[in-house]
């Protein structure tokens, strides 16, 4: 059978025109899709990073944050050993060793450790009586005996500076005071304070650094 000419024309036409688009359409697809994908890629990629990122600075952060308090925690705890040794009452921040004797508490006397500032306090009747106040070894003095026979064995003290105080009766009384520091100062008040003897470096002591009140002694062959 012979196929009619008209009917094939028009059945290619329309195939024809079912299938045809435009160019410009298919780039202007294409290119929208490519700009979304790597918008869509920029956007991931940078929300990605920044998340990363700021996860790694708060680890950091903590870490560093931790180590700080565990060196914190070290130091203190080392400074607590090194500044306290047993004789000493209590430390304060510059080292400096404070010794606290009441009433008759430190009868047998008191050594002050090596190498640091001390400072000795026998307040009170007898509070550091038959043993020496030793502070030979420190760095600095400050010796304060106050009461009756407090301090009655002597103080002797060194360092670069040496300040005593012996007040009340018979306050450093039998052992006397010898500073052999490069600055001396004691004060005696009281009757028979420091009786025995006061020395500066086995002399007596230069321009007023020793002062007597009360009847206490300033001299270094004593005042018996």
């Amino acid at each position: 059978m012979r196929s009619d000419p008209i009917v094939v024309v028009i059945l290619v036409a329309v195939v024809a025109g079912c299938q045809f688009q435009p160019r410009g359409a298919d780039l202007d697809a294409a290119g929208s899709d490519d700009a979304a994908s790597e918008i869509d890629g920029d956007v991931s990629t940078g929300d990605a990073s920044t998340i990363d990122a700021a996860s790694a600075i708060d680890a950091a952060s903590a870490i560093d944050a931790a180590s700080t308090i565990d060196a914190a925690i070290a130091i203190d705890a080392g400074l607590d050993a090194s500044l306290c040794p047993p004789a000493c009452t209590s430390c304060r921040a510059d080292g400096t060793c404070v010794i606290d004797c009441g009433p008759a508490q430190c009868g047998s006397g008191v050594t002050c450790p090596p190498g640091r500032p001390c400072e000795v306090n026998c307040v009170g009747n007898r509070a550091c009586e038959t043993g020496v106040v030793n502070c030979l070894q420190a760095t600095s003095c400050v010796i304060t005996c106050n009461g009756t026979d407090a301090c009655d064995a002597g103080v002797d003290c060194a360092g670069t500076s040496c300040a005593v105080t012996c007040m009340g009766t018979a306050a450093c009384e039998d052992g006397g005071v010898d500073c052999t520091a490069l600055a001396c100062n004691i004060t005696c008040n009281g009757t028979n304070a420091c009786d025995a003897h006061v020395c500066c470096s086995g002399a007596d002591c230069p321009g007023g650094s020793c002062q007597a009140s009360g009847g206490g002694c300033c001299d270094c062959d004593g005042c018996n």
